[in-house]
């Protein structure tokens, strides 16, 4: 199956992203939990993301606003993950932390943005031109920048000719996974896209899942 590759950000770029700020952040040794704040119930204590996809939220939140960027970096530092590498392995829960807390603090259109940017700074085969394969290359990437027991999965089923549904059964924020399918969509597309939440539980309402019907019109 065809995948995507995240690009190589290096932590040099990073601290510059970062930039001087008023203060030290103060960081915690402490892995954050978020079984509280996600419906999927996967058990996340062996879970981990390779760093070039944190390192890829905080280039889709500069993408959003510098501000943004800058937020997304420190809450990371906030939580022990400063100084990335993007071919390290990190707890999976920091960057969870992270998006639920944005998630939070910022609302779901900055959250859907954010998951919209991300494809902008991953690189993408050159042998992958139709979006339906593109969707289905999602759960690929996922597994290889993502490793545990329990980490859920993305699953496409193409209805028609420019439409299908994507079935999101992951720890990730239902408001970034609707930005991210929308932007890798839109990076194939010739024309509108349309993403739409259809199934009968949300994983923001305690749900193990959610269905998004994705049309490109």
């Amino acid at each position: 199956m065809t995948t995507i590759n995240t690009v190589f950000i290096t932590a040099s770029w990073f601290k510059r992203l970062i930039g001087s700020s008023d203060g030290e952040v103060q960081s915690s040794d402490k892995t954050p939990e978020v079984d509280d704040r996600m419906g999927f119930d996967g058990a996340l204590e062996d879970s981990e993301v390779i760093g070039r996809s944190p390192l890829s939220y905080i280039a889709a939140g500069e993408s959003v606003s510098s501000f943004v960027g800058k937020q997304i970096a420190n809450k990371l530092a906030e939580y022990g993950l400063e100084d990335i590498e993007p071919d390290e392995w990190y707890p999976l829960e920091i960057p969870l932390a992270m998006l639920y807390d944005m998630n939070e603090e910022y609302g779901d259109v900055r959250m859907r943005n954010m998951g919209q940017n991300v494809p902008q700074h991953v690189e993408f085969p050159l042998e992958l031109s139709e979006v339906d394969n593109a969707l289905r290359a999602i759960d690929t990437a996922y597994h290889q920048n993502h490793r545990g027991s329990e980490i859920g999965s993305y699953e496409f089923q193409q209805e028609g000719e420019s439409a299908g549904v994507m079935t999101c059964e992951n720890p990730y924020p239902c408001e970034f996974d609707k930005g991210l399918i929308r932007g890798v969509a839109k990076k194939f597309a010739n024309n509108p896209v349309e993403v739409e939440e259809i199934g009968e539980q949300c994983r923001s309402d305690g749900g193990q899942r959610c269905e998004y019907r994705v049309e490109w019109l």
